[in-house]
């Protein structure tokens, strides 16, 4: 296939995104001009932003499982010697806008004899279209790079094999941005549906991963996609549809209602159509799972002048009625409780407005949580001892101003019933603003 039919015959396929392409360490030479579709991007390697896990796995195999999040399962005969396997949380830099985390799969540098299964969970809540999800790694030049993955929408699960470990992370080929969580009365959010854009396309016979480019509107490929049907599924405000810089109604702006009288969601829903789009799928009839119709849904919080919410493992609760806080002693805490029995106090050690990590220092935080289970209330903190270690999670974002204190906690909470280690542990996000009188 010569470059002008490769060329025309992928720009007639518009948004075939991960028809996949080479970004391996050990790729074949590719010796046909490849059209290229926009530049790879280079991208700087994740900080760590929390505590790893770790295990010893032999020639007979075995799994690791990171907080629900991420499993690693090792096939027998994958390594030969025993071999210490670790899942570590590290900063997004595919995507800085994505609040999930990527991970780093260790040991790096190592092929496997057998492929390894990764599988990555998702919350049923996620915004978006599962549809659309994808796995990537960054290769050894800071190339991120989508490969096949397997959906199964039911166990909310992306699933891929391989036999090289770096940094991964799961993202949307198609996604529906906004530019804040929550808004007061009358305040406006920007809302923008983006594409991934491929690095570059290559003939078929290369297919093994595709390089990804930057973020754009949607719309690159013209022919290819549609979007209608903007509208508010539930809640108030009012939803402005516009056109992007490609012609496509893609972007929107939703403005709150003059009045909040309390903290409502507003769901909001947009329609995109994708005629020739799919993702490699191993599991997906011809291989290839189809993005056709989809519907992309996120949600707004409208917020009142005080509130206080508690999410545990995607559940929400509202705590604003009981919420209190104060600057005293060195200390900043805000704590609630509802007639549920669900209960929180963070404390942040300092009196200024900023970011405090994990930890009883100056300049850290620590929240407890407590949750009705079985009958039994159960206490959750933000630190468990991994003897002889005592590691702690989360960050919190704290601002402060004459009327208000107000910011976020989020990280995973752990309850221990015995000396080292933990039996349980659920991720939180704890979001407040508390009038100061």
């Amino acid at each position: 296939m010569n470059f002008v039919n490769t060329y025309t015959y992928w720009l007639a396929c518009g948004l075939l995104l991960l028809l996949t392409i080479s970004c391996r360490k050990d790729a074949p030479a590719i010796e046909e001009p490849r059209p290229v579709f926009g530049e790879p991007v280079i991208r700087p390697k994740g900080q760590p932003v929390g505590n790893a896990v770790s295990t010893v796995i032999d020639a007979t195999g075995g799994a690791l499982w990171f907080h629900g999040a991420v499993r690693l399962e090792v096939p027998p005969g994958a390594v030969e010697q025993p071999t210490t396997f670790g899942i570590q949380p590290i900063a997004n830099t595919l995507h800085d806008a994505s609040p999930y985390p990527a991970f780093r799969l260790t040991p790096e540098g190592t092929r496997f004899k057998k492929p390894i299964k990764v599988s990555f969970f998702y919350e049923p809540q996620t915004d978006g279209a599962p549809q659309t999800r994808m796995v990537a790694f960054q290769n050894d030049k800071g190339v991120w790079c989508g490969v096949s993955t397997a959906l199964d929408e039911a166990q909310h699960r992306l699933t891929v094999a391989t036999t090289h470990f770096s940094d991964w992370v799961w993202f949307d080929l198609l996604s529906l941005r906004k530019e804040r969580e929550s808004i007061g009365a009358g305040g406006t959010v920007n809302l923008q549906l983006l594409q991934q854009v491929l690095g570059e396309l290559v003939p078929a016979n290369h297919i093994d991963s595709v390089s990804l480019g930057a973020m754009d509107d949607i719309g690159y490929w013209k022919e290819d996609v549609t979007v209608s049907n903007w509208k508010i599924v539930s809640g108030p405000g009012k939803l402005e549809p516009q056109a992007n810089k490609y012609g496509k109604l893609g972007d929107a702006v939703y403005t709150a209602p003059a009045i909040i009288n309390e903290a409502t969601e507003v769901e909001i829903q947009v329609e995109v159509e994708s005629k020739y789009g799919y993702i490699s799928d191993p599991t997906a009839p011809n291989g290839r799972r189809k993005l056709g119709k989809l519907i992309l849904l996120t949600k707004i919080l409208l917020e009142p002048d005080h509130y206080f919410f508690l999410e545990v493992d995607g559940v929400r609760h509202d705590l604003s009625k009981g919420a209190s806080g104060a600057v005293m002693g060195g200390q900043i805490t805000v704590s609630s409780a509802n007639e549920a029995g669900v209960a929180v106090t963070l404390g942040c050690f300092g009196i200024g407005s900023g970011t405090y990590p994990g930890g009883i220092k100056a300049g850290e935080s620590f929240i407890l949580v407590s949750i009705p289970t079985h009958g039994m209330r159960r206490s959750f903190h933000n630190v468990y001892v991994q003897c002889p270690e005592i590691h702690y999670s989360g960050v919190t974002e704290v601002g402060i101003t004459d009327v208000a204190i107000e910011g976020t906690f989020s990280g995973t909470v752990y309850y221990s019933d015995q000396a080292c280690g933990y039996s349980d542990s659920k991720s939180v996000k704890c979001t407040f603003k508390i009038k100061q009188h």
